[in-house]
């Protein structure tokens, strides 16, 4: 499947199970507690809350997500490995009130083994089990489905179902707001299939794909789990993760290849505009250690960087957050400033980053139609700050340059 028909097969498995689908809301958030919109159930929140009623009960989307402050930061890994990002799409579902536990893992396993076609055996699930003053209790009721689904499949619960503490398994927005317990399906992607042992270990090779979180409580200020009014439904899928699995392991015939997000056809005319400035080409390798990159393995974590940071630019800048010196604002200016200083070491000419948002616009417009509508500014933004951030390294160059000379 392609990285297109991946995103419309998830709506319309969800539009079939009577979901409303609804429109990604902007990058900047309603919220006061948060950087940038990190999560598709952002949106929701006034509904989990029960500030305000839900106008549907079931809801599906694809939500732009940005993770480069806050709880939330993984701008630093982005490059490095071939699974994070600044910005990604999250595709979720959601229930209000309606179903729980039992019919959101249900589907998920539908869609995932019988729409897609993933592995069975390959799928492990993780169930909240708290650690000592981990708030809740151990979750009994997703253990009893997927001990239910594993059965029907002729798998052993006990090899595929894993524990997580708070840390791993209860999902929380920020340090306040709606959370609760969560059910993650990782896939093992390892040549051998006996990956199991890998889940939450860090590695690409055995990776969370969906989260089914179960909305029960609101943590206060003051450090309480105070239970919810009523119980919800809040999952996320990594829309870039499934597509780039898909990719690297050929629709699941061929597990001998690194597992990498960077493989969906999403980013492929952005890696070809960066081939066309560079004159060098991705070569997909996976970096054993960020400290000791090899030439090969630096040429492609900074054709990810700039990459993944294009996207991230060009979404927000059109949900109007501009670069700048504080806040929100500030973290666009940092990624900006990343992906020049990674770029020279392509030798890239000055101005290349603002040709970087055609391809973007390319890739996403179909999808998140501002994109499209407001192209002239965001290149013209881009190009503003592009340009003064190339004559403020140009004159430390040169200072650096002179004293060099002077101790000389």
């Amino acid at each position: 499947m392609t990285s297109a028909e991946v995103r419309q097969s998830f709506l319309d498995f969800f539009r079939s199970k009577e979901h409303e689908i609804v429109e990604s809301a902007s990058l900047m958030p309603s919220s006061p507690n948060l950087l940038f919109t990190n999560a598709g159930m952002n949106q929701f929140v006034p509904y989990f809350l029960g500030d305000r009623p839900a106008p549907f009960k079931r809801a599906a989307d694809t939500q732009k997500c940005i993770r480069a402050g806050g709880k939330h930061n993984d701008l630093e890994d982005v490059g490095f490995d071939t699974y994070h990002h600044t910005m990604f799409e999250m595709l979720g579902n959601w229930s209000f009130g309606d179903y729980f536990k039992k019919e959101a893992l249900e589907w998920s396993w539908e869609l995932l083994t019988k729409v897609w076609g993933m592995p069975a055996e390959r799928l492990h699930a993780t169930v909240y089990k708290p650690g000592a003053g981990d708030p809740a209790e151990f979750d009994q009721e997703a253990y009893d489905v997927w001990a239910a689904i594993y059965r029907a499949e002729g798998l052993d619960p006990e090899k595929q179902i894993h524990y997580g503490n708070k840390k791993d398994n209860f999902w929380m927005m920020g340090e306040t707001g709606p959370c609760g317990p969560c059910s993650e399906v990782h896939i093992d992607l390892t040549p051998d299939g006996n990956g199991g042992h890998l889940v939450n270990a860090g590695t690409p090779w055995c990776i969370e794909i969906w989260n089914d979180v179960f909305m029960q409580f609101n943590a206060t200020e003051d450090g309480r789990f105070v239970p919810l009014k009523a119980k919800h439904v809040d999952t996320g899928m990594g829309f870039e993760r499934v597509a780039g699995i898909m990719a690297t392991t050929d629709g699941f015939k061929d597990f001998t290849k690194a597992p990498s997000n960077y493989n969906a056809d999403v980013f492929a005319p952005i890696f070809a505009k960066i081939s066309e400035m560079s004159g060098k080409s991705y070569g997909r390798t996976m970096p054993e250690d960020r400290n000791n990159l090899s030439p090969e393995e630096m040429r492609d974590v900074v054709f990810r960087v700039l990459a993944d940071h294009a996207r991230a630019l060009s979404c927000a800048i059109a949900d109007g957050i501009l670069p700048g010196n504080e806040g929100r604002n500030y973290v666009l200016r940092r990624i900006l400033r990343r992906a020049i200083m990674f770029g020279r070491r392509l030798d890239l000419k000055p101005g290349f980053f603002t040709e970087l948002v055609a391809p973007v616009v390319e890739t996403l417009g179909g999808t998140f139609p501002e994109l499209v509508e407001r192209r002239e500014v965001i290149e013209k933004v881009i190009r503003s700050e592009e340009s003064a951030f190339d004559r403020t390294l140009d004159r430390g160059l040169q200072e650096f340059e002179r004293i060099v000379a002077r101790l000389g």
